[in-house]
C-alpha cells in the first residue's frame, strides 16, 4: 500500500462516513480542479484536502457526542495541523513537504487562524468553502438542530454562505466554478425569507 492509499484508509477510518463521503471527497475534487488550473503542487494539495479536517474528526471523538463541547472547543485547524505532522512523519515524508501540508491544514478555515500564505493553502481554503455549496441541504439540517427557529436557521445559513462567498473564496476560479450554486442558494433563501415575513 502506498502513502496516498494509507492516508485514504486513515481518513475513511477517522472521519464519519457522512463527513468523508459528502465533505472530504468534495474538497479533494475541488482542490484538484483548482490545483490543475493554477499549476499548484498536486501532491501537497491532494494530501492536504484529505487531511484538512482530521482535527475536527479527533475533536468529535473526544467530545463523545457532546455537541456543545465539540463546538465550544472548535480549534480543529490547530489540532489538525499537529495531527498532520505526526501522520506524515510516520509515513516518511520529508520535512519540507510536511510543512507545506501542515500550513494548508492550519489555514483552511479562513476566518479563524492564520491566513493562507501559499497557493496550495489558498486552494484548500477555497475548496473547503466550495464544498458547502454542494452540501447546502446538510447545512440546513445542521442549523435547524443548532438554532431555536427556522428563521434563525435561515439567517445562519445565509451568513455562512455569504461569508464563504465574500471571504473564503479568494480565487476567482473558485467563484466561477460554484457561482450557479451560490445564485441558486441565494434565490431559495430569499424566497424563504419572503415567506417568513408574511
Amino acid at each position: 500500500m502506498n502513502n496516498k492509499e494509507k492516508i485514504i484508509k486513515l481518513c475513511k477510518e477517522g472521519y464519519s462516513e457522512e463527513d468523508y463521503k459528502y465533505h472530504i471527497l468534495q474538497v479533494v475534487e475541488y482542490a484538484l480542479i483548482l490545483a490543475k488550473k493554477l499549476n499548484a503542487d498536486l501532491e501537497v494539495v491532494e494530501i492536504s484536502a484529505y487531511l484538512h479536517d482530521i482535527g475536527r474528526a479527533k475533536r468529535r471523538r473526544e467530545a463523545e457526542g457532546d455537541r456543545k463541547a465539540f463546538f465550544e472547543n472548535n480549534d480543529h485547524h490547530v489540532v489538525g495541523a499537529e495531527e498532520t505532522k505526526v501522520i506524515l512523519k510516520d509515513l516518511g515524508y520529508n520535512e519540507e513537504f510536511i510543512k507545506k501540508v501542515e500550513h494548508c491544514v492550519l489555514t483552511h478555515r479562513g476566518r479563524k487562524g492564520p491566513a493562507p500564505e501559499t497557493k496550495e493553502a489558498e486552494i484548500i481554503a477555497c475548496a473547503d468553502a466550495m464544498s458547502h455549496f454542494d452540501t447546502f441541504l446538510d447545512l440546513f439540517s445542521f442549523f435547524l438542530k443548532t438554532t431555536n427557529s427556522l428563521e434563525e436557521a435561515v439567517d445562519k445559513i445565509e451568513q455562512k454562505i455569504d461569508r464563504n462567498w465574500d471571504k473564503k473564496l479568494t480565487l476567482p476560479e473558485a467563484k466561477e466554478i460554484v457561482k450557479d450554486k451560490y445564485d441558486a442558494i441565494k434565490l431559495i433563501l430569499l424566497s424563504m425569507k419572503k415567506r417568513m415575513k408574511k
